[in-house]
């Protein structure tokens, strides 16, 4: 979403007093107080809409604000990737628009090592340990890409050596006839644990409405934050007599 500024000349006739330089600089107030309160309707948005969105998530909005030589301010997701994986502006398109979820750089690496099928997605299995997101650890996921093949993406190859902590991870394929396909780990008990499962990839409901919100609200956040500057400039003005 970005915000700008136009007939500035016309709207200067009818400010007595004021020269385009002042009006330029309350103007540029204006738009950097509305990206900053659309940045958080956004922020807020998705921190209520989204099921326990994790930290990176809860930090997915920045603003730029707008200077007297340049009328634009501008609101957006981060396009930040949080250790090798998705940024928030890619893995919160799917809230936005819903259909299918983008491919996690995790699944891409087990596709590429011919783990899993193309068309399929992991989801965690039951008993896996997780964070307090509800996702599975950064420290298992690469273990599971170093275990399974040498065809992982450059994010993953950075940060993968030797781990004397590594267990023993394998692959039940899809189409197996026995058992649910997906990444397993072998407990000290002998039983298999489940890690990811492997899914078809479906299409999601749409979450988030953010860009329709900000067109209906940036009028009206713009209208008041441009009177409020104004009156602001008005006022040093008079007090300087």
């Amino acid at each position: 979403m970005t915000v700008k500024m136009a007939g500035l000349q016309e709207l200067r006739t009818e400010l007595a007093g004021f020269s385009e330089r002042r009006l330029k600089a309350a103007t540029a107030t204006a738009l950097t107080r509305t990206a900053k309160q659309v940045s958080k309707l956004w922020q807020n948005e998705i921190n209520t809409r989204l099921d326990k969105p994790m930290l990176f998530t809860q930090r997915a909005v920045r603003f730029e604000g707008a200077k007297a030589d340049k009328l634009s301010a501008k609101v957006a997701l981060k396009d930040v990737s949080n250790s090798g994986g998705m940024s928030q502006s890619e893995y919160l398109q799917q809230h936005e628009y819903g259909g299918g979820r983008l491919v996690k750089k995790f699944e891409r690496a087990l596709i590429a090592s011919g783990a899993m099928p193309g068309g399929y997605i992991t989801v965690p299995g039951r008993g896996v340990e997780r964070n307090a997101y509800g996702n599975v650890s950064r420290s298992t996921i690469i273990a599971v890409i170093a275990q399974l093949g040498a065809n992982y993406s450059a994010g993953y190859r950075r940060v993968i050596g030797s781990d004397p902590r590594k267990r023993g991870y394998f692959v039940m394929p899809v189409g197996n006839g026995s058992v649910n396909p997906g990444v397993y780990v072998r407990l000290p008990s002998g039983d298999m644990q489940m890690v990811f499962a492997f899914k078809k990839m479906v299409s999601y409901s749409r979450k988030l409405t953010l860009q329709s919100s900000a067109d209906q609200e940036v009028p009206v956040i713009f209208r008041e934050e441009f009177d409020r500057a104004i009156s602001e400039s008005m006022a040093r003005l008079r007090a300087r007599g």
